[in-house]
């Protein structure tokens, strides 16, 4: 009786201590899963998976004038911007005086944002002639290229450092797209689509360097500007809608006058935009509530969860060549985001502990 009475006493505090653990385990996870980082982390990782299958989809549904879905997107980013900059202000009016010194009286400093809103104006283009004429599955991993072009672009024009791991990572993921590309045109060989094939791995190149060189260009500017990178997005949001209007009227200006601005326009169509539209705001708020490292990770996921997805869709035929050129893509980009130069690193840290008490960081 005495024995059974100890080994009572011995076993109730170790349930206690495993009940205990059980409930602290069961509230980290909640209070991990209700948080903004892992929210925003969620978001990302959806809105870069389901765009490229969305588009395609999209594409296979209805015929609409894409350019107007360009022009709608920057019109939205512009609202959207403006309204967050009223609630950190706490009110419309101070946001119109803010407008007014920073955008308007500025004049100049608005102008230099024309460079990055022609390069955009054209790459919102190029991203619907690209996804109405080649899968998700190589759309998702032909774009990461465009880490090779923003790498070397940061070099010339911002004087960047890379490590050898990321000259390495560049190469792998140089290694990827190739095997990739080489999969699709095996594929494609005896089809009558393989010119519609160029057309879409063209505008896919041509997004890279568009996409470097106004995110190089950029972030030159938000370096030198002491501007609120929410009215950086205003000032270039301002001027790339104009230049998407001017593409639309000039690409499709019969057409819509004929049947109007939102012809083939569905609840789809709408969602497509409006993910587009929020796609640079999501990013920004992962930076802010997580890390870059964090952010590598959903555009990896992501593009293993696009190349599935696609495969399953039938927009994609699955293959050891397709698998091996997404798994290298995937691996350079986790190479490329972990290996930085030493001093970069450093800096990073520093800048990241400075601004956590600021404003949402892109």
């Amino acid at each position: 009786m005495n024995d059974e009475k100890k080994d009572r006493d011995t076993l109730l505090p170790q349930k206690l201590k495993l009940t205990r653990k059980r409930h602290s385990f069961i509230q980290s996870l909640y209070l991990t899963v209700c948080s903004v980082q892992f929210g925003a982390m969620l978001l990302l990782t959806a809105q870069q998976t389901g765009m490229p299958l969305l588009v395609r989809e999209v594409n296979r549904q209805t015929k609409f004038f894409s350019t107007t879905s360009v022009f709608m997107m920057e019109v939205i980013r512009l609202i959207t911007c403006s309204i967050i900059i009223s609630i950190n202000l706490r009110s419309p009016l101070k946001f119109l005086h803010e407008f007014r010194s920073t955008v308007w009286h500025n004049k100049i400093e608005t102008a230099k944002v024309c460079v990055p809103a022609v390069v955009y104006a054209i790459q919102n283009n190029l991203y619907y002639v690209a996804l109405a004429n080649i899968d998700a599955t190589t759309y998702a991993v032909t774009y990461q290229l465009r880490i090779l072009t923003t790498a070397l672009l940061s070099v010339l024009i911002l004087s960047k450092r890379l490590s050898l791991i990321q000259w390495f990572s560049l190469l792998v993921s140089m290694g990827g797209v190739v095997l990739v590309q080489l999969d699709e045109s095996q594929v494609r060989s005896s089809s009558a689509s393989s010119g519609s094939w160029l057309i879409g791995v063209s505008a896919v190149f041509s997004m890279c360097w568009t996409s470097a060189f106004a995110g190089v260009y950029f972030e030159k500017m938000l370096k030198k500007s002491s501007v609120d990178v929410w009215m950086q997005n205003i000032r270039l949001s301002m001027l790339t809608a104009p230049f998407a209007l001017i593409t639309m009227f000039a690409s499709d200006f019969s057409n819509i006058q004929e049947h109007g601005f939102f012809n083939g326009w569905t609840p789809l169509v709408w969602v497509m935009t409006f993910l587009n539209a929020f796609g640079g705001l999501v990013v920004s708020i992962v930076m802010k509530y997580a890390d870059n490292v964090k952010k590598t990770y959903c555009q990896t996921i992501a593009i293993g969860l696009t190349a599935l997805i696609s495969i399953k869709m039938g927009d994609s035929v699955f293959s050891v060549q397709l698998l091996m050129g997404v798994s290298l893509v995937i691996a350079s980009v986790f190479l490329y985001s972990f290996y930085p130069p030493q001093s970069f690193q450093n800096q990073q840290n520093h800048d990241g502990r400075r601004s956590s008490n600021g404003k949402l960081q892109i």
